[in-house]
């Protein structure tokens, strides 16, 4: 956008704007709208846009998801007809942020590739990079670790060719802890520390207090798998002093998840706390339903470790509401994509792009990368079907949850290698229920799994699962470190019943659950079925 052309009031507004963008928000936001209203007058669409992006923006940097919405998607088509294509981009590539903080892969992945293909037509590789920067955050999320190799080391590329940037530092401070945490997941243990010297040799002496949050969080996970615990420890309080209420949550949610998650395996409860209140005060700003049901599911493991039953029934309660409204969110995500797509004049190249992509993607964020069965996604879409299909014909309808009994000592025993084969063997045990017809089965995370049996007679519910368990047993997977058994043994949850108009999966899933802990309360290696109604 040409500012010289405009008078002085107006170019003072856009220089305002420019000067306090992300360090007053207050003076950004009143300049927005004095400059909007100037837009207005003129019937001038590139100053109405760009005050639109820029309250975006700020809000996005406020966690308020809702404005930002509202900001981003008004802007977007302003921006469009008027060819300031940077702008399209860059919103594409923010609302591609918020869609995957919400739980939405596949919208994530529409709005990267329509920034990717605008920033190709347009010749735009000063924005390319940045897009590529966060579509490898993506596949990083959905455990497609070579990908995200792939889209990291493409922004690396532009990054160190150009270090007149601004934000040099920072930025490569992005990619050598993306290139890190990918390496740490594909267990190169020694590609990942050597990102790590790079973070501590070139970029942390030049990193303020917020910019540290993402470095802190790999170098622990890295410290830890590496068994160097005393250097883990003064990462740990160095994190504890820097989390404040200031922090942008959707920039640094999943590096602080990742960080949590290893806090509660280690059994530092009290550091875990330290971070998770504040994270949780700025969860609830963002309204984001998913951020806060990620963060409480945490808090129910915490709660299961420490036998804290009463905070865990009510922390599960919560956790199958935000659920619920979790739907509702996906519903006003499809509403902002189909007038977002209504707005492009010309997407064919774009949408072709996106069908293949998105159909790939949609069957990879449905299953669990390391059983090669349904994953938490794909078992919310199938388990609802199934259900409503129960209650339409009358049938029955049982879930179970079961998980591996000890599996902590195990894995921390045997290692972290031992345990994902112990995983993949118990996995696959259970997929062979499949064979008694209508039986869906899936990891819900961890050493948990879920299987939901349509249309069988309470019976055959308690052969099948009876089956199971001897199943897996007969593997004969030794675990010297279980107090149940000196191999591999499960414990089983199963609520069985007729579903009738009113009653919801979630209800069904809980009373599994509450079977589950009930069962492992008196003994290890157990299997409780029980009727939903009891």
């Amino acid at each position: 956008m040409d500012i010289l052309k405009y008078q002085d009031d107006v170019q003072n507004l856009i220089h305002k704007i420019q000067k306090y963008r992300g360090a007053d928000p207050q003076v950004v936001l009143d300049s927005c709208n004095k400059l909007e209203k100037f837009g207005n007058d003129l019937e001038d669409e590139a100053l109405v846009g760009f005050a639109q992006f820029s309250r975006g923006e700020t809000y996005y940097l406020l966690n308020d998801v809702m404005k930002f919405y509202k900001e981003m998607i008004s802007c977007m088509s302003l921006m469009e007809q008027i060819g300031e294509w940077g702008y399209v981009v860059m919103a594409n590539n923010m609302l591609g942020i918020m869609s995957l903080n919400r739980g939405n892969a596949p919208f994530a992945m529409d709005y990267y590739l329509k920034a990717l293909s605008i920033c190709q037509k347009y010749k735009l590789p000063n924005l390319e990079w940045i897009v590529n920067m966060n579509m490898g955050a993506l596949y990083l999320n959905i455990e497609e670790y070579q990908k995200a190799l792939d889209h990291i080391k493409s922004s690396y590329n532009y990054i160190i060719n150009n270090d007149n940037l601004t934000g040099y530092i920072q930025n490569l401070t992005n990619v050598y802890v993306g290139m890190g945490k990918a390496y740490l997941y594909l267990d190169n243990i020694d590609k990942a520390n050597e990102f790590m010297e790079k973070l501590e040799y070139e970029c942390m002496q030049d990193l303020d207090e917020m910019d540290k949050i993402v470095v802190y969080s790999f170098q622990a996970r890295l410290c830890q798998e590496q068994g160097n615990y005393s250097k883990r420890d003064v990462v740990i309080y160095d994190m504890n002093k820097i989390i404040d209420s200031h922090i942008p949550i959707m920039d640094f949610f999943d590096d602080i998840y990742e960080y949590l998650s290893m806090l509660l395996k280690i059994e530092y409860y009290d550091d875990f706390f330290i971070v998770l209140d504040t994270v949780e005060r700025l969860t609830k700003v963002t309204a984001v339903k998913n951020l806060e049901r990620k963060l409480l599911s945490l808090k129910i493991k915490y709660y299961r470790n420490t036998n804290k039953r009463a905070e865990y029934m009510r922390s599960a309660v919560l956790y199958y509401e935000l659920t619920e409204y979790m739907e509702q969110e996906n519903h006003n995500m499809v509403t902002n994509m189909i007038n977002l797509r209504n707005n492009f004049n010309d997407l064919t190249a774009i949408t072709k792009e996106f069908k293949k992509e998105n159909k790939a993607l949609q069957k990879k964020s449905e299953t669990d990368a390391m059983t090669r069965m349904a994953n938490r996604f794909g078992l919310q879409k199938h388990g609802r079907e199934a259900f409503e299909n129960a209650i339409t014909n009358n049938t029955s309808f049982a879930i179970e949850i079961l998980d591996i009994d000890y599996f902590k000592q195990y894995n921390d025993n045997y290692g972290h290698q031992a345990g994902d084969e112990c995983i993949k063997s118990v996995a696959n045990a259970i997929l062979m229920q499949k064979q008694y017809g209508k039986v869906f089965c899936a990891r819900y995370g961890g050493d948990e799994f879920i299987i939901i049996y349509e249309d069988f007679e309470y019976s055959d519910i308690d052969k099948m699962a009876h089956e199971l368990k001897d199943r897996i047993e007969a593997e004969r997977i030794k675990h010297e470190y279980s107090k149940a058994s000196d191999v591999v043994t499960i414990s089983q949850g199963i609520c069985y019943g007729n579903p009738k108009e009113g009653d919801t999966l979630d209800e069904y899933l809980h009373k599994a659950d509450e079977l589950l802990y009930n069962a492992k309360e008196v003994s290890r290696n157990t299997l409780s079925l029980g009727l939903y109604d009891e």
